[in-house]
């Protein structure tokens, strides 16, 4: 491994970060000004007031359990006017009993009428809002946050540290707001069940207040956090005065049942019928475990279409609602990697057979999922604590054909396993912790053993937080060891994450009778993180034989990256400027053969004005970039400087009821050939406090003068390819239980090949050396006749290429109760490929609605309760 010397600037700041180490001090000192200081410094305190007949919650505030207690207001001004009174003043309230707590929230508005009660779906945050989170373990690290717009719309989250949010936890509780002509009100209901806290007599629990305003974009709080603060929760004011409660051994259970109707579709079974059940139990203070058995995510939007030409995987987020709750305390991500991706666990089925002409398939879409189990807690000591473990069913595929039918397997029964444990010390500014994964394969069938038997992979991770957060070092080590069947390890070996094979690497080599591939990676980063200066710098590397892709994501094996980023922020209206920030960052990238792969030079400004509108500035280049995976195997391929890389985008105010946000983005290429143009538009319109329509459109016009020509050895071609991608979403309210939701995505992409080449010198920097000229001639099979010099060489299948997609997502949402709710679903899906580049990207995309579509009806009722 040849580590270059510029790496070790990164290790010297570092370094010199770390001799700055010192004990913390509880006074909050890192902003310039004196009063923020003050006011952050301070520790305030609430203290809570024990009722015995529990409120109606309506949002009124007008049972008298609300003239118990004191009302308390003093609220600061975060953004923009940090430390500053209010534009408008804002009360609070917290009751409780023995089952939960609740809290009131007097919202003032000195503008009749200037209230923003817009309904959203859950979890997003729209028009005015208040909210409090509670940092019920007091670790100083993680809170349960509850919010309610004032138009009763319920968002909840948790705070993870370091401005790191899990908006996809959902507790079951309730919350409502009423809206008058000065005032909005609202009224939280916590149950004590949904919250983890350790037992005792008296509880002190961390607590942070807030409301937004959103005609002014402004945020005010109970007790101030500076918006340069390296981390919020070891900021939060304390609340006290609960007494004589223990926490709640809960039994929560969600079963469902299903119907699905797919009328014009492949599948034999036109009409299917599901039932399953999710739930939790709350094991003691700290931990809860979720199960799901057979469970079902019909309602849930499909993926973004893309037409990948790359030889990298296509990451697409999670969305289905077990994996996604509680999902962070699972999180070990590197970089754009980590060891465990849960998109793993359900995935498409690994085999497709081949097919006669006179044969039909019918195989799923997924992997069922037999049983999910998933641990999460964290001990009142900070040890926290993650597992899940999860059983797919062996899969069948069924061929029709001659009056007959076969089954294939198309994916094995497999187990995933995974382990996490952190433990903090020091009130949560140092961390340390691991995890483990294992992934086991049952594989009886000669075409599956292109898998592999087992997969194994952990790591440690360390984190030290000094001067109240200020500098931080953080560390990541991993390692993963594959076991499987000679096919499986070639397969391994030869995949894009790898490419073992590539003729030019000396320093990896390509073993066909290896039954096991291991590997290595990390991460070392560190530096200053708060204030107007911050100063990060990152270390990344891979080993070739690492592979975290069963159970985990992997982007690349073989490679080192060291980058430093420069951010410089103010936050501080001055003149016409509400707040902006400049950053800087650089980046360095070669393998473990010493390589150099990519230079890389980022310049990008922000710049929000006081009328809420804003705009960014980016400005990139690209230097020194030989594409190790471009040739597919093959030696690697210097791609020519991007010296000129421009975006512009620009948003006006988001608080107005039609929103836009438009900016091109221009690449020019040194070989005056390649080039790209590319043009974003977002719209929201929001034509009622109840509906709205919201849209993003994107268009790329690209010309590659290096695409690779899929299956030939070393042939490339300049391709000019056109890509229209369209998300739309139409949202209708009734309330904040009830909703009618729209989601679809139009795509459409084509591309036309020309000047085919092959590679001569694929690293030499001269682009008459790096390939030879070949003449080629379209056949009238459409294949191409590619000659040198007048002598055939190669005959290829035209690349050119027409694909259209159109997927969608209509859903009906009712939330009778809370946590029980019923689904009306409507899919429609469509897609074609041609490899005939007959007609313009417009003209393709507006065919998609020429495609047969397939349509998927579903009904799924789901009921919550708990003993």
């Amino acid at each position: 491994m040849h580590f270059r010397s510029d790496v070790y600037a990164i290790i010297i700041l570092l370094l010199s970060a770390s001799n700055l180490l010192a004990q913390n001090s509880d006074k909050y000192n890192l902003s310039t000004d004196t009063a923020v200081n003050r006011l952050a410094g301070a520790n305030r305190v609430y203290y809570a007031t024990r009722i015995e007949k529990r409120p109606k919650i309506d949002g009124k505030l007008n049972e008298s359990c609300w003239e118990s207690g004191i009302w308390s207001g003093g609220f600061t001004q975060q953004i923009p006017n940090q430390g500053k009174q209010p534009s408008q003043q804002t009360e609070i309230k917290l009751l409780y009993d023995d089952n939960n707590l609740y809290v009131g929230f007097k919202c003032f508005d000195k503008g009749p009428g200037n209230i923003r009660p817009i309904l959203s779906r859950r979890d997003e945050m729209a028009g005015d809002i208040a909210g409090i989170a509670i940092d019920s373990y007091n670790d100083k690290q993680t809170a349960y946050e509850f919010n309610v717009s004032a138009a009763g719309q319920k968002i909840d989250l948790v705070h993870l540290g370091a401005y790191n949010w899990d908006f996809n936890w959902d507790a079951v509780w309730d919350g409502k707001a009423q809206v008058n002509d000065s005032i909005w009100t609202s009224e939280i209901q916590i149950p004590f069940s949904q919250l983890r806290f350790a037992p005792g007599d008296q509880q002190v629990w961390g607590i942070h207040i807030w409301r937004w305003i959103d005609r002014y974009n402004e945020e005010s709080q109970w007790k101030l956090i500076p918006i340069d603060a390296p981390a919020m929760v070891y900021l939060f004011g304390e609340l006290r005065g609960i007494e004589g409660i223990k926490p709640k051994t809960n039994y929560e259970f969600l079963p469902y049942v299903n119907t699905r109707f797919s009328p014009n579709t492949d599948y034999e079974n036109k009409t299917t019928y599901g039932v399953g059940l999710n739930g939790k139990v709350g094991l003691n203070s700290g931990f809860t475990l979720d199960y799901a058995i057979n469970p079902d995510f019909g309602q849930v939007e499909s993926d973004p279409a893309v037409l990948n030409l790359t030889s990298y995987e296509v990451f697409n987020e999670e969305k289905r609602p077990f994996f996604l709750e509680g999902n962070t305390i699972l999180d070990f991500s590197i970089d754009d990697d980590m060891l465990f991706y849960s998109r793993r666990i359900g995935h498409a089925p690994s085999y497709f057979p081949d097919l006669n002409d006179n044969q039909t398939i019918s195989i799923s879409d997924n992997v069922p999922i037999i049983s999910a189990l998933k641990l999460t807690g964290k001990t009142k000591d900070g040890l926290s604590v993650g597992v899940v473990q999860s059983l797919t069913a062996k899969e069948n595929a069924t061929i029709y054909g001659n009056g007959s039918n076969s089954k294939v397997t198309v994916e094995p029964f497999t187990s995933f396993m995974v382990g996490r444990i952190k433990q903090d010390f020091d009130k949560g500014n140092t961390i340390l912790g691991g995890m483990l994964t294992s992934t086991l394969r049952d594989i009886h069938d000669t075409h599956l053993q292109k898998l592999s038997n087992s997969a194994l992979s952990g790591g440690i991770d360390f984190q030290h937080n000094w001067k109240n957060k200020k500098y931080f070092v953080d560390f990541k080590g991993f390692f993963s060891n594959i076991n499987g069947d000679t096919t499986a390890i070639k397969v391994l070996q030869t995949s894009p994450v790898h490419y073992y094979q590539r003729t030019d690497a000396g320093h990896i080599e390509y073993d066909s009778e290896r039954t096991s591939m291991s590997g290595w990676g990390g991460s070392l980063q560190g530096g200053k993180r708060s204030g107007k200066l911050r100063v990060v710098g990152t270390l990344n590397w891979r080993s070739p034989g690492v592979d975290l892709n069963d159970v985990g994501y992997l982007y690349q094996a073989d490679v080192i990256k060291e980058m430093v980023n420069v951010t410089y922020k103010v936050s501080q209206p001055k003149g016409i400027i509400r707040s902006y920030y400049v950053e800087a960052e650089q980046e360095h990238d070669w393998n473990f053969g010493g390589e150099t792969t990519l230079d890389r030079f980022k310049l990008h400004g922000y710049t929000q004005f006081k009328n809420l509108w804003s705009v960014h500035l980016n400005l990139k280049a690209n230097l020194n970039f030989f594409d190790t995976r471009e040739l597919r195997g093959g030696p690697k391929l210097f791609k020519d400087n991007c010296l000129q890389d421009y975006e512009l985008f620009i948003q006006s105010n988001q608080v107005k009821d039609l929103f836009v946000g438009f900016g091109p983005r221009f690449k020019f290429f040194s070989d005056d050939i390649s080039k790209t143009t590319y043009f974003t538009a977002l719209v929201r319109w929001q034509l009622s406090d109840r509906f709205s329509i919201t849209s993003r459109t994107i268009f790329d016009n690209t010309t590659d003068h290096h695409e690779y020509i899929r299956n030939t050895k070393y042939i490339v071609g300049t391709i000019d390819r056109n890509t229209i991608s369209s998300t739309l979403r139409f949202e209708y309210f009734i309330s904040p239980e009830i909703s009618l939701q729209y989601y679809g995505n139009p795509y459409a992409s084509n591309g036309k090949f020309e000047n085919f080449r092959e590679v001569a010198d694929a690293d030499n920097k001269a682009l008459n050396l790096r390939y030879n000229n070949l003449q080629s001639t379209l056949q009238p099979d459409n294949y191409y006749q590619l000659a040198k010099n007048g002598v055939p060489v190669s005959r290829i299948k035209n690349p050119d290429f027409n694909y259209h997609e159109f997927s969608s997502n209509m859903v009906g949402r009712w939330e009778f109760r809370p946590g029980s709710t019923l689904y009306l679903v409507w899919t429609n899906t469509r897609s074609e490929y041609s490899d005939q580049f007959n007609q313009s990207i417009l003209k393709s995309f507006g065919n998609i609605w020429n495609v047969q579509s397939q349509n998927v009806f579903m009904v799924k009722f789901s009921y919550w309760f708990s003993l």
